[in-house]
């Protein structure tokens, strides 16, 4: 919370984007709501699933229905900044999504 009051008040335009994965509720909510101030979530939930299903499933298996869902269920007026690619899959030295495709 303090950061980020402080990230608003030196420069009103700044951004903040939270990398979490515990869903915490307040996450993006104001200061002034008693929420912790970030602008955006990460939706780090999405590079985990797609890895999940190239690797774990054939592609006839797959659910669009899970896929959809997974995709757009966010919090009422919580901005998601979402992607496919995740730094956390480089570290531990998983392959690339493009590399689990080109197989």
């Amino acid at each position: 919370m303090l950061a980020n009051k402080l990230c608003k008040d030196l420069v009103p335009s700044s951004l903040t984007i939270a990398e979490d994965v515990s869903g915490m509720p307040t996450l993006c909510r104001s200061i002034e709501d008693g929420g912790i101030g970030f602008d955006y979530r990460l939706s780090m939930f999405i590079p985990d699933l797609w890895i999940k299903y190239i690797k774990e499933l054939p592609d006839e298996d797959w659910s669009m229905g899970h896929l959809t869902h997974s995709l757009t269920n966010r919090r009422w007026k919580e901005k998601c900044v979402g992607y496919s690619e995740s730094h956390d899959q480089a570290i531990v030295g998983d392959k690339t999504i493009s590399m689990w495709l080109f197989d």
